[in-house]
């Protein structure tokens, strides 16, 4: 196994079975056969977490498999677990564990995706006996729209929504009103927002991206039907969980100002760059840049990360010999293994999707 880890790790398409339709525009992304789009909506990239719901023959879903030379098919899981120094770095392995920090997905809505929140760490520990809560990161590759109206997101409640009565409106399912609490704005290939712990929000139609998040399935979906309320709350039931929601209130400027980042570069290759695509307030939780290769850039920081080339195409180059890559390839990059990645007869764009730094 350890031989076998001494390259960059493909990972295969994932799809998991989920409440919303979507995984078109993945597939697409992806090179994928085209299909409708369905319940199969949501890629997990090189996941080590399950999934809260089960597929529908029953099974549990959710940890990626890899396919290695001599060894066979294992989950990304064991090899980390097998392999901490290698795979994830002797102080994240001291600091976190045999993991990697992250959960790593894409994502393409059919349709508009239910009003829903996440917890904060503090509050999963309490309530749910888990040390991550769910920030969550959106890096937008295709916001084509439905046709009837443009891709967009809703984050974060307007000034003077309460508890009480955002809870009268759960328990009467006043849709429309729960929908119409959120700031609202239209979203464009290339942007990229961060929905904190406990800030509600929304996204869709027709939207493909990227999402960079804390490794759990944690989440509480206040806009409902009523047909599945223990689903919608995890157990908890309305009272518990709406608790988990950040119900502050902050106008236009201030809320899209948090949530809409602000990349900035990190360091400059020849003609290739890296650039940090978050806020300093969200790498306590995860990290993500973009690796802009119009020549070659060299990645040797000691540590783990997810690849997922965004456009392009290039090489990932290193003792190993050399590995193409194309636009929609993913693949799970050990600590120990520094590498260098070349543009091909186009630039390549590469997303290096982290856990949080250790100091």
């Amino acid at each position: 196994m350890r031989e076998a880890t001494g390259r960059p790790l493909v990972l295969a398409y994932h799809p998991l079975y989920r409440f919303y339709e979507g995984g078109s525009l993945t597939r697409r992304f992806r090179g994928l056969p085209e299909r409708p789009d369905d319940w199969w909506s949501e890629d997990w990239v090189g996941s080590c977490t399950c999934a809260n719901n089960a597929g529908p023959d029953g099974r549990a879903q959710g940890l990626s498999m890899v396919e290695l030379p001599g060894v066979g098919s294992v989950t990304l899981s064991e090899i980390i677990e097998a392999l901490p120094e290698e795979m994830v770095g002797a102080r994240f392995a001291e600091r976190w564990g045999p993991i990697t920090g992250v959960l790593v997905k894409l994502l393409s809505p059919a349709g508009q995706v239910p009003l829903h929140a996440h917890p904060t760490r503090e509050w999963a520990g309490l309530h749910l006996g888990s040390r991550f809560g769910k920030t969550e990161a959106w890096i937008l590759l295709d916001t084509p729209g439905d046709g009837r109206e443009p891709a967009y997101a809703g984050v974060g409640f307007a000034p003077g929504i309460d508890r009480d009565w955002f809870a009268d409106a759960v328990r009467r399912h006043d849709n429309r009103s729960i929908r119409g609490t959120l700031h609202r704005t239209e979203v464009h290939p290339g942007e990229v927002y961060v929905a904190h712990a406990g800030v509600p929000h929304y996204l869709g139609p027709r939207i493909s991206f990227i999402e960079v998040q804390e490794p759990s399935d944690h989440i509480v979906i206040p806009e409902t039907d009523g047909a599945d309320d223990a689903g919608a709350t995890m157990g908890l039931g309305w009272e518990r969980a709406l608790d988990m929601i950040d119900y502050t209130g902050a106008d236009v400027a201030a809320t899209f100002a948090r949530a809409r980042q602000q990349p900035r570069v990190l360091r400059v290759s020849g003609a290739s760059r890296e650039v940090r695509l978050l806020h300093d307030d969200v790498l306590p939780y995860f990290d993500a840049t973009a690796l802009e290769v119009a020549d070659e850039i060299d990645v040797s920081d000691g540590r783990f990360w997810i690849a997922i080339v965004a456009s392009g195409t290039g090489s990932i180059d290193g003792d190993f010999g050399s590995q193409p890559v194309r636009r929609g390839q993913t693949f799970a990059v050990p600590a120990s293994l520094p590498i260098r990645v070349r543009a091909g007869r186009e630039a390549v764009r590469v997303i290096r999707c982290l856990g949080p730094a250790v100091a």
